[in-house]
């Protein structure tokens, strides 16, 4: 087969995610499980997971075209990351995604979209904290600046977006 070689257990990971899901919707009765294609975008492994029910979490243009090729419909896509294009973030906006801002431009960006479009966009913003002794604060709006709290003010005053989500990326050094 060559190298590298990866052996998937199809049973395995669906018993996997089948514990986790049941750990959360034991206690939540409203769970829904993204799966995050940075992790992993090989077409069968995202589809396994989209066979099982989860969503998909993309980060970029790439892998939201993967999530589409694979039928993924747009209202069950959330759309992470440091950096989407205008064209990006139309095409998230016409297929109803969840899109979470990642900064002050994607939010000029977004409002713009929206009165073009004729809609108002719920979003969700993306935080970063200081959690442990390394600060991650690569990625979205930091809470301890007051980032967070003005990003969050720009976008209640807003007429074509409603805050409906928080994302929090805890970092690379867990």
């Amino acid at each position: 087969f060559g190298s590298p070689l990866w052996v998937v257990s199809e049973a395995n990971l669906r018993e996997k995610y089948k514990d986790l899901y049941r750990a959360f919707s034991t206690r939540y009765p409203k769970v829904v499980i993204a799966y995050s294609y940075k992790t992993n975008f090989l077409s069968g492994i995202c589809a396994l997971f989209h066979q099982e029910g989860a969503w998909a979490e993309v980060v970029s243009g790439f892998e939201y075209d993967i999530a589409m090729k694979l039928g993924v419909p747009g209202n069950q896509i959330v759309f992470n990351g440091p950096y989407k294009t205008r064209a990006e973030l139309k095409k998230a906006v016409e297929q109803n995604s969840k899109i979470n801002i990642d900064s002050h431009q994607e939010i000029y960006d977004l409002e713009e979209l929206a009165k073009e479009l004729g809609k108002i966009i719920n979003v969700g913003i993306r935080l970063n904290m200081r959690l442990y002794e390394t600060n991650w604060d690569r990625f979205g709006f930091n809470l301890e600046s007051g980032q967070a709290y003005d990003a969050c003010m720009r976008i209640a005053a807003s007429e074509n977006l409603k805050l409906t989500g928080l994302h929090i990326h805890v970092g690379t050094f867990i």
